[in-house]
């Protein structure tokens, strides 16, 4: 097709509204983009202030923009400007920087690595659990947050250099003020200021320095450590072409891999809880999985692929909640996206919560159904109607990490303890960057007397 005889834009709001518009997308993320899906269409054309966006919504076009079309788009910007990293990573490079980074780290993830980290985890979840006790109420929320914190602290550093899970907790804060800036005005500017927040990003990131560096130079003296730092450290790809990775670069990876398995893990748990809490029956499949895999053990990576109701629970939290609902790719050309031309610098959406929750492709849509993933999936429905981790080449490095280390936990959790919702209502949350909780979630405890008998 010839982009030169297309230039029709998809439809929009009116140019003029972009401070107006900035404000609503970011005190209400996911409401604004499912306002502009009801009201013009799959693909929207809106402006914020001095840049171009376009958000789409059905699967053909999430396809196109992740995986027939992805030579005309770069990764977005919100990432690649976070003044931490320097040197392209797994989630921020483009092109063959990115394909050569994707095979240097991929073996990092791979199934005999998580079964090495599953140790790890395990380990850190029954320590979560140690103090709890039958009847205590509290907020799960940041103890799941404190649990993922801790778990990238073991797995990615090792036993014998016990990071501050605090420490990791401040580098999330400066990457996410790094990518607040990004969608300021003068962003690169304010970030120049001696403000108290860029000064406690630079604190911030000398105190991470100096312990990457330390188990970078470890790993290079001992084949023998299996944390993901010494790993990406190792690192090679099957046929020995590509450079392995500088110091630098690791580093970069490690900061990034933080930002990326920490906060998806941690709200995808809280969501499992919260519709777990919130369907009995549910709750008592699963359970019963959890009692006949386990038998009154702790999990192991093993038991993974026994655990399919587990494993779909999770999908089903992954389809109605996703904490990533959107990703931005930039245009490095014009193009295409289905009927609408895309000029070169437009920031392309693909909002994949939409397809997600919609009943063209799910029955009942809105209902948290965990066994419609133990079901032959319909061929007609489109691959890209479920993408909560990304698709394409650029589909998210970590998935098995992450689905480690949520099933671990639940099942880890199920076996002994249920985590009941105070409130039945939906709680209010969050929507800039990732889909969460806004005031937490309130639970009580209630031990599970079959584990004992």
């Amino acid at each position: 097709m010839d982009i030169s005889l297309i230039k029709k834009l998809p439809p929009g709001p009116k140019e003029g509204f972009g401070i107006k518009l900035r404000l609503w997308r970011i005190r209400d993320a996911v409401g604004f983009f499912e306002a502009m899906h009801e009201q013009y269409g799959d693909a929207v054309y809106f402006r914020l202030l001095n840049r171009r966006f376009c958000a789409v919504y059905s699967p053909e076009l999430i396809e196109q923009v992740l995986v027939t079309k992805r030579n005309s788009f770069h990764k977005g910007p919100a990432f690649k400007k976070t003044l931490i990293v320097h040197n392209p990573t797994t989630l921020t490079g483009d092109g063959d920087a990115h394909q050569r980074l994707r095979k240097l780290a991929q073996p990092s993830f791979r199934r005999k690595a998580l079964d090495e980290y599953a140790n790890m985890m395990i380990e850190e979840i029954v320590r979560m659990q140690a103090g709890w006790k039958e009847g205590d109420s509290f907020d799960i929320v940041p103890v799941i947050h404190q649990l993922t914190l801790d778990i990238a602290s073991a797995t990615f550093f090792g036993g014998d250099i016990r990071i501050s899970a605090s420490l990791i907790k401040d580098v999330q804060e400066t990457l996410n003020w790094s990518m607040k800036l990004t969608m300021l005005p003068m962003g690169d500017l304010i970030a120049k200021l001696p403000l108290r927040n860029n000064r406690f990003r630079k604190d911030t990131c000398k105190a991470m320095d100096r312990l990457i560096f330390q188990v970078i130079e470890k790993a290079r003296g001992d084949e023998e450590r299996v944390d993901l730092i010494s790993s990406l450290v190792r690192a090679t790809d099957e046929d020995g072409i590509e450079d392995p990775l500088s110091d630098d670069e690791v580093r970069d990876e490690a900061y990034i891999q933080i930002q990326a398995s920490h906060e998806t893990s941690a709200n995808a748990l809280a969501w499992c809880f919260y519709h777990i809490g919130l369907n009995p029956d549910i709750r008592a499949r699963l359970e019963q999985e959890v009692d006949e895999v386990l038998q009154g053990r702790q999990p192991s990576a093993k038991d993974y692929k026994n655990l399919p109701y587990t494993q779909a629970v999770f999908s089903e939290v992954m389809r109605i909640t996703p904490p990533v609902y959107v990703v931005g790719r930039e245009a490095i050309e014009d193009c295409t996206i289905g009927d609408y031309f895309i000029p070169k610098g437009t920031i392309v959406q693909p909002f994949w919560r939409a397809p997600q929750r919609s009943e063209k492709y799910w029955p009942e849509p809105l209902k948290f159904k965990p066994e419609r993933w133990l079901e032959k999936q319909p061929p007609e429905r489109p691959k890209h109607a479920y993408v909560p981790w990304g698709g394409g080449i650029r589909n998210c490095l970590g998935t098995g990490f992450a689905k480690m280390e949520v099933i671990l936990t639940l099942a880890s959790i199920g076996q002994r303890w249920r985590i009941d919702p105070i409130s039945k209502e939906f709680p209010e949350v969050r929507t800039l960057g990732f889909y969460r909780f806004k005031h937490g979630l309130p639970v009580t405890l209630t031990e599970r007397k079959s584990f004992y008998t």
